[in-house]
């Protein structure tokens, strides 16, 4: 994925390899995602990145079910707790991937990085947090667990 939107940047800023390569760094450590740097300073259009990095990428040969995770998911009561999806991805990348895991099915639902909004809200921002919370429909934070992987 690294290897992609470094090609992005380098394709559609017209910069040397090696600036394409520290720009992308850069606005994913001030940003937590590259592609918020590349909307807020260079306008571009977040679904054609969309399109050309996260779409692009041939998670099929890559990733398979995981029958490890699903039990383990499986294993949650959820008449006690939601297990929600939190991602900074776009809708279509989380899509793929849970369903590529076969997990697709254990999910309440998902709060993703909407590409199609501006400004973009992705975390660590405090506000893809409370997005989260809201489409999940919790009220205090202390009824929240977050696992980062």
């Amino acid at each position: 994925m690294a290897e992609l939107i470094d090609k992005y940047f380098a394709k559609h800023l017209d910069l040397p390899w090696e600036e394409a390569v520290r720009l992308h760094k850069e606005y994913y450590t001030s940003y937590g995602l590259a592609i918020e740097g590349l909307v807020r300073h260079h306008q571009i259009n977040p679904l054609e990145y969309n399109a050309e990095v996260d779409d692009a990428l041939p998670l099929q040969d890559i990733i398979k079910p995981d029958p490890e995770l699903r039990n383990l998911l499986e294993g949650i009561d959820k008449s006690k707790v939601k297990i929600w999806l939190f991602t900074n991805a776009y809708v279509t990348h989380a899509k793929r991937v849970v369903r590529l895991l076969g997990i697709e099915d254990l999910f309440d639902g998902l709060t993703y990085c909407d590409y199609s909004q501006i400004p973009l809200i992705c975390k660590p921002h405090p506000d893809m947090y409370t997005k989260a919370m809201r489409e999940a429909g919790v009220s205090d934070v202390e009824d929240c667990y977050f696992v980062g992987m």
